[in-house]
């Protein structure tokens, strides 16, 4: 598996090429399913790992492991799929990973490829079926197959890690925040949109979201710089995507000025860490209100 991990060097150069690495892996039922290599902090032998089987209200979560010491919730994809789920056992390998803070491990049948993909390789599909990101295809045996990534913001809310922001917004924006100038803000998950919108709606603040970062830029290029009061962009996004926005305005000296906060679910450290190199000036996991709203108001009044 030491091929698989790579550095978080490779991934960032990936994304400044405009380029996604995916981890593609077999469900328990044979289908092609990737995830973002950013995201995952190991690959672990589900048989090495103690797995205790825990009391649940649904048969997505499969249970807790403990992995380096932390306990880790099991996420059975084939249950949150419709899908029959198979036994533990059946399952050869946990991707573990790290979504909001909170870690994830996801029950897979076997790995296949770390494969790369360009954005125009990646069809959005998320308004069709909200459990899907993107589909592409990869090679196996020869042959172009259809291949799925699937959309994490949605799995964690339908498990109720998260909600609509509704109440945390509610409970931590503690007022308006006055200001003349624009927040411009790039997300393509609708789930993370709504929670932004509520967000910002509760703030007072004016405020524009664009779907990628590509729409971001162009929108920073009209304004005047002096009227944007701040920059709030996730990372993973089809098209422009966030490491290239953040890079694009902190190496222009027309507009480095700008604070650059970056809402993403991708929320290790080594991410964080090659954010902070591009220069940013926040860094904040999808969802969380407080920490939003305390960067909004430092940021945007400053």
């Amino acid at each position: 598996m030491s091929g698989i991990s790579g550095s978080v060097e490779q991934m960032t150069q990936a994304h400044l090429r405009n380029v996604q690495q995916l981890a593609v892996f077999y469900t328990g039922h044979n289908n092609i399913y990737a995830i973002n290599i950013a995201k995952v902090k190991a690959f672990i032998i589900t048989e090495e790992v103690a797995i205790n089987d825990t009391p649940r209200d649904t048969n997505v979560i499969a249970g807790i492991a403990t992995i380096r010491g932390e306990p880790v919730t099991l996420i059975n994809l084939d249950a949150w799929l419709g899908l029959p789920a198979l036994d533990t056992k059946d399952y050869k390998l946990i991707i573990f990973c790290e979504f909001n803070h909170k870690k994830i491990g996801f029950l897979v049948k076997d790995m296949l490829d770390i494969v790369e993909k360009t954005t125009q390789d990646l069809r959005h599909t998320e308004e069709t079926n909200s459990k899907i990101t993107y589909t592409t295809y990869v090679k196996v045996n020869n042959k172009d197959e259809l291949c799925t990534v699937f959309n994490a913001e949605q799995l964690l809310r339908d498990i109720h890690w998260t909600n609509d922001g509704e109440d945390e917004v509610r409970k931590y924006v503690e007022n308006k925040l006055e200001s003349s100038k624009v927040i411009l803000a790039a997300e393509d998950s609708g789930v993370a949109r709504e929670v932004l919108n509520k967000f910002f709606q509760k703030t007072g603040v004016k405020y524009e979201i664009y779907q990628n970062g590509e729409l971001l830029i162009k929108r920073i290029e009209e304004l005047d710089p002096n009227s944007i009061g701040m920059v709030l962009t996730d990372i993973e996004m089809p098209g422009t995507d966030g490491y290239q926005v953040a890079s694009y305005i902190k190496n222009n000296k027309k507009f480095e000025h700008i604070p650059v906060v970056v809402n993403s679910s991708m929320t290790t450290d080594a991410v964080r860490g090659k954010m902070n190199q591009i220069g940013v000036d926040g860094f904040v996991g999808k969802t969380d209100i407080p920490t939003l709203f305390e960067l909004t108001k430092k940021l945007l009044l400053k």
